[in-house]
């Protein structure tokens, strides 16, 4: 009846499940690798991304984009862009509650492993590049407290090169621009025959994702003053408005579209047309910056051709007029694209079987990682190439013969 001494059934064994994390100062990003087929993986139900964004209003700090939702009402409770300031003497006081970068980026990746925990067996991890090896080194450790499954990780721009290095040819050169809440950052990565290696980088937090929005923020308000009398800035439900729908409205100016922009608070509203140039006069010193940096970088490097291609991540693709002036100052052979969304998760989780079988090592791969043709059952996603514009002036001259 009982059956004492009989042996239970084994528990059936979890099918193994590949997942690629893209982690930066905005936001993280996963997809999965199962049957030979790519999955995003949705990270804060219904979305696909988790905003790494900290609300402190309250005794625990909770991270999402509850706290997005909030950063324009409540700006002094919300915290955001700390994954760069790891490592920093850097705190933010919430009631008796000290908060640090550190212990931020913590509870992000104690979130993370509600859903990539469950999803996945083995995962691979894309960082920015501009973080430094001890910060990459805290980074795996709250990875490990939280318990995920890291089977390795990369720099991002040299996973997303390898992954698209069909495209580019052997011992060319490819400048990868991205952004996120903690600086604008550019990298310069060659395709050698046997490894794809980084031999430069720049990093501006002065123009970082934040800033941008800030400015576009701003000359939104100033136009609602001009026509209207009236400054959305004094009401935070309207400057929070204007926040809200500027996700969608750079999507829409990056493809040359006008857009509506609709004001609302408590006792008025306006709505405002706004144009891709109207942005884009609102970010010119953010611009200035971007281009200057991008002239230092490639005089540094004294590089003896130009660079085959420029891939935009997503994000920066969408910033207004960066990809237009960049491409008006670069030479007529570049190619100058934006990489879709998931470029960086769906690079590194092309690398986990070779972390697994032991063919690319476990330390952190900051400047080279060795390369090898990988042909996977889900294409990567082609890039999108840059409106075509009439000419073009490059920045540094091409070298003489």
């Amino acid at each position: 009846m009982f059956r004492f001494g009989a042996k239970k059934n084994a528990a059936p064994e979890r099918p193994a499940r590949m997942a690629g994390l893209d982690a930066n100062a905005t936001r993280a990003r996963a997809v999965t690798l199962g049957e030979d087929r790519l999955q995003q993986l949705p990270l804060e139900e219904p979305l696909e991304e988790l905003a790494f964004a900290a609300n402190m209003e309250h005794r625990t700090a909770s991270i999402g984009h509850a706290a997005v939702a909030q950063c324009r009402r409540v700006p002094h409770a919300i915290c955001s862009g700390y994954l760069g300031l790891i490592g920093q003497s850097k705190e933010w006081r919430a009631g008796r509650t000290i908060h640090t970068p550190e212990t931020l980026t913590q509870l992000g990746f104690d979130k993370l492993s509600s859903s990539l925990g469950a999803e996945s067996t083995s995962l691979g991890l894309a960082l920015p590049g501009y973080l430094s090896g001890k910060q990459v080194r805290s980074i795996l450790g709250f990875a490990s407290l939280a318990r995920l499954p890291v089977s390795g990780s990369v720099a991002a721009p040299l996973a997303v090169v390898a992954h698209r290095a069909g495209n580019v040819g052997s011992g060319g050169t490819v400048l990868l621009f991205d952004v996120d809440d903690y600086a604008m950052s550019a990298s310069l990565v060659v395709v050698l025959p046997n490894e794809i290696r980084m031999v430069g980088s720049a990093c501006w937090p002065h123009a970082s994702l934040k800033l941008w929005k800030d400015r576009l923020i701003d000359g939104i308000a100033d136009r609602c003053v001009r026509v209207c009398r009236r400054d959305p800035r004094d009401s935070a439900e309207a400057e929070q408005s204007i926040y809200d729908q500027l996700d969608a409205a750079l999507e829409s100016t990056r493809n040359g579209q006008r857009i509506t922009m609709s004001l609302r608070c408590e006792h008025w509203y306006q709505d405002l047309i706004q144009t891709p140039d109207d942005f884009e006069r609102s970010c010119l010193p953010l611009l200035r910056i971007a281009v200057e940096g991008l002239k230092d970088l490639l005089l540094s490097q004294a590089l003896p051709m130009p660079p085959r291609a420029i891939w935009f991540s997503h994000t920066a693709g969408r910033l207004p007029g960066l990809a237009a002036k960049i491409y008006r100052h670069s030479p007529e052979q570049t190619a100058v694209s934006i990489l879709p969304a998931n470029a960086a998760a769906e690079a590194v989780v092309s690398l986990v079987p070779r972390f697994l079988e032991g063919r690319l090592p476990r330390t952190h791969l900051e400047v080279a990682l060795p390369w090898q043709r990988i042909v996977s059952a889900v294409p990567a996603e082609a890039p999108k190439p840059v409106r075509s514009l009439p000419s073009r002036h490059p920045l540094l001259s091409e070298p003489e013969a």
